[in-house]
């Protein structure tokens, strides 16, 4: 809590010379690649406010303190073929540590990862999430392919249940009634994303909307979907929300008739499509695919015999095939 305090202090000394320094950031976000936006090494260094070292992590006293943070662009990359992943071991003791890694810190597009962000703005400003809230037509989404959970405007739903539509089917519909049920419009939802990004250093990382459908302006980096993921975790809500592989919800149409739904979890892992390597529990998982992003997957996974938990991303697989071989591939390094 002290650290947190601590936090949101320098934030309100140092807002302006932040914006600052992020503001030639979003400029360059203009541009179609993004990998190349800025050095590995400058993340490191505002990160953690110490020379980087050789080592492949370093542990610090700053904002970071206890966080992994990989000082290179890659490490331990055997058998792994993805262009974006990371995996972190959490130790309350030590630090985190960063086991295995490729560009950490480069920025890529997120797809329906950026959902992680949406559960987390809203769980850290809803006090009851049992209040009901009635779908809007901005829930109205036509876009091709988009994920859908199958939402009707007028339709009333605790906002817990909006959770569970986002985060399981990954309903984009939802995604956009969480935002307006937490700040009133989407607009103002996004600028509450980008302070949060803000608030927990994910230099890398701009929204400009709560679902992840495509947009230039809109990335992040397998190293911040890390530190999004490890601060979700911290909400009871949501973990029992992330780590749920299927669940029958009751709503009212617009008409006020109970009617219900089920929704099960995208990933693979889950469905029992894909094994997870012997030993390890699914403790959250959110998916993410389009066109420009890829096939993504974030996990948090414990290992039975030591109750360590660890944090898992692979970004831009070619393929679902692909993902989940290089999934199961980092996922097989944790020793």
């Amino acid at each position: 809590m002290a650290r947190r305090k601590a936090l949101s202090t320098f934030l309100r000394r140092k807002k302006a010379f932040l914006l600052l320094c992020i503001f030639p950031l979003c400029l360059s976000s203009c541009k179609p690649k993004l990998e190349k936006a800025f050095q590995e090494e400058q993340s490191i260094q505002r990160l953690s406010s110490i020379t980087v070292e050789e080592d492949i992590q370093n542990s610090t006293k700053s904002f970071a303190k206890d966080l992994a943070i990989p000082s290179d662009t890659s490490a331990q990359i055997q058998d792994m073929d993805a262009e974006y992943f990371l995996l972190v071991e959490e130790d309350g003791k030590e630090g985190d540590r960063a086991i295995s890694f490729n560009h950490p810190y480069d920025r890529t597009y997120p797809a329906s990862i950026t959902k992680l962000m949406t559960a987390l703005v809203c769980v850290s400003s809803v006090e009851n999430l049992d209040q009901e809230f009635v779908v809007s037509g901005s829930s109205v989404i036509k876009e091709a392919g988009s994920s859908t959970a199958f939402l009707q405007v007028g339709e009333s739903l605790s906002i817990r249940n909006l959770l569970y539509g986002m985060l399981l089917p990954s309903g984009n519909d939802a995604a956009v009634a969480v935002a307006e049920a937490t700040a009133g419009s989407v607009s103002a939802f996004v600028d509450r994303m980008n302070e949060k990004a803000l608030e927990l250093g994910c230099l890398s990382s701009h929204f400009t909307n709560p679902h992840g459908l495509p947009d230039d302006n809109h990335y992040t980096s397998p190293y911040d979907i890390y530190l999004i993921l490890k601060e979700c975790m911290k909400y009871d809500s949501l973990r029992e929300i992330l780590a749920t592989k299927e669940i029958q919800v009751q709503y009212k149409d617009k008409n006020g008739i109970p009617k219900s739904q089920v929704w099960k979890a995208t990933n693979l892992y889950s469905t029992g499509e894909k094994e997870l390597p012997d030993g390890l529990e699914i403790l959250a998982a959110k998916t993410g695919t389009t066109k420009k992003a890829g096939y993504c997957l974030a996990l948090s996974v414990d290992k039975a015999s030591t109750a360590i938990p660890y944090y898992s991303i692979v970004m831009k697989g070619t393929n679902k095939e692909n993902l989940y071989e290089n999934m199961t591939n980092l996922l097989d390094k944790i020793s």
